[in-house]
């Protein structure tokens, strides 16, 4: 089948096609086939009428829609591969003339594809990568916050509450006079100070003696979750018990040997400061990663459409709205809360939505350039890992129902590691040097 390309604005294309007669000749034979099995004509077994029978009693136009979508589908897929293009969206057919054997058949099909690529330097960047240093501060400040959390709570030999007390109390909360669900509880203990509470609670807790009983004034906040409640102010009625301080082990090397397979504080302190450098040399790399990406898509000129954007909005919100399913929310509860609606939600995303939509075309058309490609046993192993983490029976629907979905996926994300280790090792590795093969920082289609 014969097409010619036209470049129209905003990535999209014209693809005009034509069939010859012997393709339109072949369609209707293959539209025949088809529908010959869906029809009944009295005399003759179901599938097996002939076809000047079956146009006789019904009509060649019987035919005409079956024979064009094949030519359309068949055309327009062939056109795809011989021009090389990514269609983002479906596309719009257009014909002038209807279809009839024996003549041409004509059709026109628009479509936004995936922007060409320029790169630009992508390989020797220039980036500076962090050097971590653990501090002596750093550590004894971890080791405080170890001894305060193995802490025990002790009665104290006082007889009023001070700031930093923990008191032991009843309390009823009344909102215009009435008890409110969640406002009571019976032998609570409260750090005071802490700032747990509703504002002003703490504060009336300064003061009082064992034993007493007193009316407390607090507000809720305005952005308080639950809205009957928000800038309310309620009464507690509340009944002082106990109070009690914190008492904090000795820092020690029996301290030390509590906390695992340490012989003395030293130890305990090399392993902080081990585990702290780390963390850092991590966070490091990931920083430096993420640095030489983004001057590599910074390199490279790229128009992203809206059509691109808005589909990673959509992929982000619905991330969103399964993490708050797993917490037992809905994204319209979430939403309510936090007094926004899904258009603000959207814009929100956007330039997110837009950093990636631009980062995943230049990785991919990097990709393509360099020859990158992911191994059967690549992606069997990275399969075996992934599936390790599921139960039996959605392994089994995983396999039987996405199978072609997850290999891509994970065909897709290895290839895109294997190309941001490129990156990085060339980046490590050598000074800034310059692209001396012009030709692969051309236009790039992304396959």
């Amino acid at each position: 089948m014969q097409s010619n390309l036209d470049k129209l604005e905003h990535n999209r294309v014209l693809l005009e096609l034509e069939a010859d007669p012997k393709e339109v000749a072949d369609a209707f034979n293959q539209a025949y086939k088809k529908v010959v099995k869906q029809i009944n004509v009295p005399g003759f077994r179901k599938g097996k009428t002939p076809r000047l029978i079956l146009e006789k009693q019904y009509g060649k136009e019987v035919l005409y829609q079956d024979a064009m979508e094949i030519l359309i589908s068949r055309g327009y897929y062939e056109a795809l591969v011989e021009h090389k293009l990514e269609p983002v969206d479906n596309p719009k057919i257009d014909f002038e003339d209807g279809i009839e054997e024996g003549k041409p058949f004509k059709f026109k099909a628009e479509v936004e594809v995936l922007p060409e690529i320029k790169l630009g330097q992508y390989k020797g960047i220039s980036v500076e990568k962090d050097t971590p240093v653990v501090t002596e501060e750093e550590v004894d400040k971890e080791i405080k916050a170890l001894q305060d959390r193995h802490a025990e709570l002790v009665s104290a030999e006082k007889t009023v509450v001070e700031n930093g007390d923990f008191a032991v109390i009843d309390f009823e909360g009344y909102l215009e006079g009435e008890p409110f669900p969640g406002g009571a509880a019976q032998g609570y203990t409260i750090e005071v100070g802490a700032g747990s509470f509703i504002p002003g609670f703490e504060a009336g807790l300064l003061g009082m003696a064992l034993e007493e009983e007193k009316e407390i004034k607090a507000t809720f906040p305005e952005e308080y979750h639950q809205p009957d409640f928000a800038g309310k102010e309620a009464v507690f009625k509340v009944k002082l018990h106990e109070i009690k301080v914190k008492e904090l082990p000795v820092l020690d090397d029996e301290f030390a040997k509590s906390l695992g397979n340490f012989e003395t504080m030293a130890a305990l302190k090399e392993d902080l400061r081990k585990r702290f450098l780390e963390n850092k040399e991590k966070k490091a790399q990931r920083d430096f990663e993420n640095a030489v990406i983004e001057k590599v898509v910074a390199n490279s000129s790229v128009e992203v459409t809206e059509t691109l954007i808005n589909r990673e909005v959509d992929r982000l919100i619905h991330n969103v709205e399964h993490d708050l399913e797993e917490r037992g929310l809905k994204l319209e509860e979430y939403l309510k809360y936090s007094e926004r609606t899904i258009d603000d939600l959207r814009q929100e995303f956007y330039p997110q939505a837009e950093n990636r939509v631009k980062t995943d075309l230049v990785l991919s058309a990097i990709a393509k350039v360099e020859g990158i490609i992911v191994s059967e046993d690549e992606i069997n192993e990275r399969l075996d890992y992934l599936l390790q983490f599921y139960p039996p029976a959605t392994k089994e629907a995983m396999m039987k129902e996405k199978k072609a979905n997850v290999i891509a996926g994970i065909n897709s994300s290895l290839e895109r590691e294997k190309t941001i280790k490129l990156l990085v090792d060339s980046a490590q590795n050598g000074q800034p040097v310059k692209v001396e093969a012009e030709e692969k920082v051309e236009e790039v289609k992304e396959e």
